[in-house]
């Protein structure tokens, strides 16, 4: 008789943290559930969320977590804590707590409200960070913020329109604003680097 013993799910060090993450003052929404290491500190948050909406990551930044404001110190030296040297365990964040990340443009600032959905073990050869769901495409690296892409968007919804033909010469090609590439993201996630805080 063969044994119905269930595979032994084997668990690694620490916990994975699953976060929505929402673009700020741009509708339709767009949104991804990224998977993230525990481990992680607020900077290397930082550069996931700017990855994950396709973008390189580097100005500066800020977090507002509980009314404590966390910044990159080599970016932005005023008033907040440094984002480098504390990991989201150490937060000792609820599950549905909302986060918000503030990050520079060349015109208006990116704001994504960031909510923690689940906290669990990690399990063993599990790939971080991650991007598992998401709807639409983040603003092109040249939109200067979120007013800019919502008339973007307005313009492209009318393909016979004036700005339409100018707006694609400079959008990348077959820019899509109603999908959100996931594999393309990976792919970018694949490459942030590790940032852990100091124990």
């Amino acid at each position: 008789m063969g044994s119905s013993a269930r595979p032994r799910i084997r668990f690694g060090e620490g916990r994975v943290f699953q976060l929505r993450v929402e673009l700020d003052g741009v509708t339709p929404m767009v949104w991804r559930r990224i998977m993230v290491s525990g481990r992680a500190s607020l900077h290397e948050l930082h550069r996931v969320i700017e990855r994950s909406m396709q973008r390189d990551g580097g100005g500066g930044y800020a977090f507002h977590v509980d009314g404590v404001r966390f910044v990159d110190p080599a970016d932005e030296p005023g008033p907040g804590r440094d984002a480098h040297g504390v990991s989201l365990e150490a937060l000792a964040l609820h599950l549905g707590i909302r986060l918000l990340h503030v990050a520079e443009n060349h015109g208006e600032p990116w704001r994504h409200i960031v909510t923690l959905e689940q906290a669990a073990p990690r399990l063993v050869g599990q790939r971080l960070p991650s991007c598992v769901a998401g709807a639409r495409a983040a603003p092109p690296d040249d939109c200067s913020g979120p007013r800019a892409y919502r008339e973007l968007l307005t313009a492209l919804a009318d393909p016979l329109g004036p700005r339409a033909a100018e707006l694609r010469s400079w959008l990348p090609e077959h820019f899509d604003p109603e999908y959100a590439d996931v594999t393309a993201i990976n792919a970018a996630l694949a490459k942030v680097p590790k940032h852990r805080p100091a124990a």
